[in-house]
């Protein structure tokens, strides 16, 4: 699955939030608005959250890869929010271990197997020093779409 498909400016968040409630019903209003997901997505996205976390701890940055099932995608689609303060997760795998998230990848994916190829992409996108470093710099939507595509073609994880 290409990641250039399921990425725009459009989806792109510079927020300011203080929890992931605020979070995840920012981001999903526009995924919503512009139908990608159903109105269940939202509950769906914070129920699986606190039974599988996914906040992941980088070098550099934390970053969290929130998903559901695809009984509420509509359309395929991923959210990136940049957060102006990072906010708490829960560590993927380890339940009792917190990470201070600065960047979030929504995932609005509709085949299971896309899912496990898209999580393995932004991993090893966010495991490079420089691509956190330059997201986290990024003000515009373009830049981090720029970004992104860049650093997919460098770490060849098309």
């Amino acid at each position: 699955m290409e990641m250039n498909n399921v990425i725009s400016e459009d989806l792109v968040f510079f927020l300011d939030v203080n929890h992931t409630d605020e979070l995840f019903e920012g981001m999903f209003t526009v995924l919503h608005q512009k139908d990608f997901v159903k109105s269940s997505f939202l509950t769906a996205i914070k129920q699986r959250e606190v039974e599988y976390p996914t906040g992941l701890a980088t070098e550099t940055i934390g970053v969290a890869l929130p998903h559901t099932d695809a009984e509420h995608v509509k359309k395929e689609a991923i959210g990136i929010g940049i957060l102006k303060n990072p906010i708490t997760f829960r560590q993927m795998g380890m339940a009792d271990a917190n990470v201070q998230v600065n960047v979030v990848f929504m995932l609005a994916l509709q085949k299971p197997e896309n899912q496990l190829e898209v999580l393995q992409k932004i991993t090893g996108l966010i495991q490079h020093n420089s691509f956190s470093e330059m997201l986290m710099n990024c003000s515009t939507k373009k830049q981090v779409i720029t970004t992104i595509e860049r650093f997919t073609k460098e770490v060849h994880v098309n």
